[in-house]
């Protein structure tokens, strides 16, 4: 088995659109970063793009927070149900 070894300043953990818009801020400050995501395909389901403040920091970074604000509906509380395990799961947040 080969072994890879690279190196990296910053590791991000998931290649949803936060996770690509975080490494593309970090990319135009010449700062290096590998993204991990688990799986193997794009998927184009989902019914809305959920952004923690995180998220915002980096859209904000990219220079379309500001305007990404203006079309976004903030949700006040809910549940998360999760179809992708053997059984659903529901998070409570808000």
């Amino acid at each position: 088995m080969k072994r890879i070894v690279e190196e990296n300043e910053i590791v991000i953990v998931g290649g949803g659109i936060c996770g690509l818009a975080t490494a593309l801020a970090l990319h135009r400050k010449k700062i290096k970063s590998l993204v991990l995501e688990k799986s193997e395909e794009l998927r184009a389901t989902g019914a809305a793009i959920i952004v923690q403040a995180n998220g915002w920091h980096a859209l904000d970074q990219l220079g379309v927070g500001s305007i990404l604000r203006q079309s976004a509906i903030q949700i006040q509380g809910g549940k998360f149900i999760s179809i992708s395990e053997d059984e659903q799961k529901e998070v409570a947040f808000g």
